[in-house]
């Protein structure tokens, strides 16, 4: 649409008068101005005038063009515009396909005349259709009660946060999982004359991050425990499993001087649900942003809170350090190793943080994030060089659309979820129960081998402190010994010969070693509770200076157990029936990594038992490598730890454990989801009722409102009819052991519900969408006529 082009206002000049001449529209003269002492001031109201005139007539011409479905392209005199239905076309197509460009739509619509111009106008004007949605949203949110910042992440996902009265206690209250993604990154410059705001409801502002930047370098140690209530963190094993993951260093120097965004971290709810992201600036992923995401899942959803992160084991001791630490042990805040990242951390690791030995997680995985990472990098293509507004509006609008494909899941994944529980319990209880009959164990007994498992690899990697005291006493007598002989040669030689200064000091210097050393073998005894003194030639004496002799052959023997028992234990999990190929392709290569540290640790194990007496028997690297399980590694045989007696080091064993405690996981996760299902069965109804009485209401003082929330109503009660027919399927499963509502007849007749059994069809994702695709489809097909 083009109007007519306005001519600019002619002017006229003597020496002393001027004359203006305002022409309008139509070529005709609207008004004439002359004169010399007020022809500023008629000159600037003649121009506001004009203004108002013009800003009027755009507003008209553009209500007019809204009343045809159109939009303009521009918001003064519009020349071109798109109509409603091939942006709503495109913002459906954007939703699904995140990598669809506006380039390639507007190439679509154009065929061969395609021009950069017309890319810009429907990005200008695509821009304007998605803010009044946004203005759509936001009044709808407003008539339902759903205005707070903190609604969308407190209850847009029903079974995690659609609490129950008198509904039974589940510990974590709500599961989550957070990890860095360097996909969406966006070039430093890229769009600088936009400089919009977006406003974003899934943002942490950058302000807030950086409020933690200094958390790590400027941390004190403290002597409260740490966040996890596990054994003693092994501060070595944490920074060698978090350099396992590329993730936590992946943004290289020269990466962070090209990009301004290299990424973004983001937070979800276990059932896919995004509830923070935060961008990832300048930097790869440092701790200062699960730190602010931790902060924020504190704020908003309070206290018993668990929460999956790649590198868990060393975040611990970071949020511990940090000034979130007091806060998170008040809460109780829980981090746990994703489980397929999980396995790529060594043994010490997966006993302190894998999910499956900390059974009250469930048989939740935690690894949502990779699954939704694994959609938005559809994204990313199209965002490279945006503006920053644009770089985090379509990322908004991507997960928008995950969210409410999210949603739609929700029945399916629970069903999904309570048939997996119910079939880890039918298939591996009997296989326990003839374990625990054969070899006469306890559930106790299987219960307690991973806290065994874990306290022998410790005292592998960490000198007992037994043998550490029998090594500082001997040392101290030692000293004690050389400290009196020094003490009587000088003695001696202030006797014998000429006594002068020298001598005398020397005596004296003597004394004051020979004192220091006695109240140091005091100290000692008094700590040990060593009641007489060991003498040489005694038992204990001669056993712990063998000790001291032997220490390094002793430490090394040590390591090489730890890292070649801990190698048998993970390549376990990689030859197991049933292991994915990624999962068992993960595990190799961080095998392979690890084997360089077997490779050091043969080494030193066989240069010092050369010089053994009698020397002991070299290791071959090949060999060690090649051991498929315990009873292969000679070496154990001899151990002091007794490795191949414990009821928990064979095979068999190993396997019944891990399905014992998955089985404990699945037991966990059925108490979880008898309290989720009820909770979306509650909402789904309340909010059938809930839309009808807004949309009355809005009936009252805005008609057009309150027929927004009718249609909105239709879309939601479709996909609730899904939800009740797999809420359905799951009351029916045998071994459900949750509630049972009263299913209303209305609802049982409602042509909205879905039947999902019978070997009927299940119900796809986008069934819901299957009327707006046939009329956008049809609009298609005028466009292209």
């Amino acid at each position: 649409m083009s109007s007519k082009r306005r001519k600019k206002p002619g002017f006229s000049s003597t020496s002393r008068s001027v004359t203006m001449t305002v022409v309008g529209d139509d070529g005709d003269v609207a008004k004439s101005y002359s004169g010399t002492a007020d022809i500023h001031n008629d000159v600037e109201a003649e121009k506001d005038a004009k203004r108002r005139r013009t800003d009027s007539n755009d507003e008209l011409a553009n209500v007019a063009l809204i009343r045809h479905g159109l939009l303009g392209c521009t918001p003064t005199q519009p020349r071109l515009a798109v109509s409603l239905e091939c942006l709503e076309f495109y913002h459906q197509i954007r939703r699904r396909q995140s990598s669809f460009s506006i380039q390639a739509m507007v190439k679509v619509l154009c065929a061969v005349t395609y021009s950069q111009h017309l890319r810009d106008q429907f990005s200008m004007t695509f821009d304007v259709y998605l803010d009044i949605l946004r203005h759509v949203r936001t009044a709808t949110n407003q008539a339902l009660g759903r205005a707070s910042p903190d609604w969308r992440r407190q209850f847009g996902c029903p079974p995690c946060g659609y609490k129950q009265e008198g509904e039974p206690v589940v510990s974590p209250a709500r599961l989550h999982a957070m990890d860095g993604n360097n996909s969406l990154k966006r070039v430093e410059g890229s769009g600088h004359a936009d400089e919009r705001h977006f406003p974003s409801a899934y943002l942490i502002p950058p302000s807030v991050v950086d409020g933690f930047q200094n958390e790590v370098r400027s941390r004190v140690p403290v002597t409260a425990p740490p966040v996890h209530t596990a054994d003693d963190e092994d501060a070595h094993d944490a920074a060698e499993c978090t350099q396992r993951w590329k993730a936590a260093n992946a943004t290289t120097e020269g990466s962070v001087r090209v990009f301004e965004q290299t990424g973004i971290f983001l937070c979800a709810c276990r059932h896919g649900c995004v509830e923070f992201v935060t961008e990832m600036r300048h930097s790869g992923e440092l701790a200062k942003y699960p730190l602010a995401t931790s902060s924020r899942l504190m704020d908003v959803y309070g206290e018993d809170q668990g929460v999956g992160h790649d590198i868990a084991c060393s975040f611990t001791s970071t949020l511990g350090n940090s000034s979130l630490g007091d806060r998170a042990r008040e809460l109780g805040f829980k981090l746990v190793v994703n489980a397929f990242h999980g396995h790529a951390h060594n043994r010490l690791c997966q006993l302190r943080f894998h999910p499956l030995f900390l059974t009250i997680f469930g048989l939740e995985d935690l690894e949502t994030c990779e699954r939704i990472f694994s959609a938005s990098n559809a994204v990313a293509r199209t965002v490279r060089f945006a503006s920053h507004f644009h770089w985090l509006q379509f990322i908004d609008l991507h997960f928008d659309q995950w969210d409410r494909d999210r949603y739609l899941e929700l029945s399916r994944f629970l069903f999904n979820n309570y048939r997996q529980a119910l079939s880890i319990i039918r298939d591996y209880t009997p296989v326990i129960q003839q374990f625990k009959l054969v070899h006469s164990v306890t559930d106790e007994e299987i219960a307690s081998w991973p806290a065994e498992e874990l306290r022998y690899l410790q005292r592998l990697a960490k000198e007992p402190e037994e043998d550490i005291a029998k090594v500082t006493y001997i040392e101290a007598l030692e000293a004690l010994k050389k400290a009196r002989a020094t003490f009587e040669t000088a003695t001696q030689a202030a006797e014998f010969l000429n006594v002068n200064q020298n001598t005398f000091n020397t005596r004296e210097q003597a004394r004051n070693r020979l004192e220091v050393a006695e109240r140091t073998v005091e100290t000692v005894e008094r700590t040990l509770e060593i009641a007489e003194r060991w003498k040489e030639g005694s038992d204990e004496y001669e056993a712990a200076l063998e000790y001291v002799h032997n220490r390094r052959f002793i430490r090394a023997v040590d390591e090489l157990e730890r890292l070649v028992v801990q190698r048998l234990f993970e390549l376990s999990k990689a030859n197991l029936a049933g292991t994915g190929y990624k999962m068992r392709r993960q595990i190799s290569k961080h095998l392979v990594r690890r084997s360089e540290a077997v490779r050091n640790a043969l080494k030193t194990y066989n240069d010092l038992a050369r010089v053994q007496k009698p020397p002991r028997p070299k290791l071959d690297y090949g060999d060690v490598m090649a051991y498929g399980w315990l009873g292969e590694f000679e070496l154990l045989k001899h151990s002091s730890h007794a490795l191949l007696e414990k009821p928990w080091s064979s095979p068999v064993a190993r396997d019944v454990m891990v399905k014992y405690f998955k089985v404990q996981c699945a037991q966990a996760e059925i108490r979880r989801l008898n309290v989720e299902i009820p909770r979306l069965q509650q909402w789904i109804d309340d909010e059938d009722a809930h839309f009808v009485r807004a949309a009355t209401h809005a009936d009252e003082s805005d008609p057009l409102l309150g027929a927004e929330l009718r249609a909105m109503h239709r879309v939601q009660r479709r996909i609730n009819g899904v939800h009740r027919a797999w809420l359905a399927e799951i009351y029916k499963l045998d071994g459900y052991t949750g509630a049972r509502p009263v299913i209303q007849s209305s609802l049982e007749t409602s042509a909205e519900s879905v039947d999902v059994g019978g070997g009927q069809i299940l119900p796809d994702e986008d069934d819901n969408m299957n009327d707006e695709a046939v009329r956008l489809g049809e609009t298609l097909d005028r466009l292209v006529l």
